[in-house]
């Protein structure tokens, strides 16, 4: 239950309702599932998997292994992230080519990384991960996502003026930094998003005046968006997608290097004037709200310009 799988459930209901058939298959391969029920509002009928000709069979990039055993279909891998397939968590350079090299020793990676994989055809949901395909001869088809449509509507901020001094953050991404600002900031009240379903995670979002996000940003992750598109500001890092303007398009003074001297010292004074002066903060982050209310129309069109154009 991850951006991930919501953004291919979202790819396959876009093309059959654009008229492509289109199917979910679940791994393992040849074993029944049920559609989780938080993606039963999307037309995502399942198929069992079929490498047969005719086909084009879309993978995660985190299953690239699977895609280079097709044989008679073709296959393709969509870039959901960059940093998962990498293996890379930016803590230490070593730590995550050792990582990466057990993938490979597991069956799971290419030894050459995605130089390996120029045979296939490649989707990419950020500009991180089209910037390094391209590195390895690769240029790939663009193919965004976008958050839940429900939240991509004004009503979700109908509760701007009544948000508290809570800071939000999901306990999964970057927790060392986060664990720093905690512990630096005893006055503030931080909140971790855990255990929570569709209607508890608005509540909290609804509540809280900041979000934060020092991860690694493998992809354009649904959290801040989610976040923003509830009245939160925004602080994140500078790390994966969150290190360009285009999968992040918010202001470059709500982005902080977490590897920088001052970095503490920098998020409590930005931390302190938005919780002070929200109103002004809030609409800094007005363009970035229509950006992402633009996203499912920009998805579609890829899809159409992609798919149908190649049809014909």
């Amino acid at each position: 239950m991850t951006g991930g799988p919501e953004a291919l459930h979202q790819l396959v209901d876009h093309m059959n309702k654009l008229g492509l058939p289109a199917y979910i298959t679940y791994l393992p391969f040849g074993k029944s599932a049920n559609t989780p029920e938080p993606y039963l509002r999307y037309t995502a009928p399942i198929a069992d998997y079929e490498d047969a000709a005719g086909n084009l069979i879309i993978f995660p990039e985190v299953y690239p292994q699977l895609a280079n055993k097709v044989r008679h279909a073709k296959a393709a891998i969509w870039w959901l992230s960059l940093e998962n397939f990498l293996e890379r968590r930016h803590i230490w350079p070593l730590h995550d080519k050792v990582r990466y090299i057990k993938r490979v020793l597991q069956g799971k990676r290419p030894l050459r990384g995605a130089r390996s994989l120029k045979h296939m055809i490649h989707f990419s949901q950020t500009q991180h991960a089209t910037d390094y395909l391209k590195q390895c001869g690769i240029e790939p088809v663009p193919l965004i996502d976008s958050i839940n449509e429900d939240f991509l509507n004004d009503t979700h901020l109908e509760f701007a003026n009544t948000k508290q001094d809570i800071i939000l953050y999901n306990p999964n991404k970057g927790k060392k930094v986060t664990d720093k600002l905690i512990a630096a900031n005893p006055q503030w009240q931080f909140v971790p998003l855990k255990g929570l379903n569709r209607e508890q995670l608005s509540e909290k979002l609804y509540a809280a005046k900041l979000y934060i996000d020092f991860g690694h940003h493998p992809g354009r992750d649904r959290m801040p968006r989610e976040a923003a598109m509830h009245g939160c500001c925004l602080i994140t890092g500078v790390l994966g997608s969150a290190g360009n303007e285009v999968d992040l398009p918010i202001l470059k003074r709500y982005k902080l290097d977490s590897s920088a001297p001052e970095f503490v010292a920098e998020f409590s004074q930005l931390a302190s004037d938005i919780l002070a002066n929200f109103a002004t903060h809030y609409r800094a982050f007005d363009n970035y709200r229509d950006y992402l209310k633009n996203e499912p129309k920009i998805f579609r069109q890829q899809i159409s310009d992609y798919f149908l154009q190649t049809k014909e």
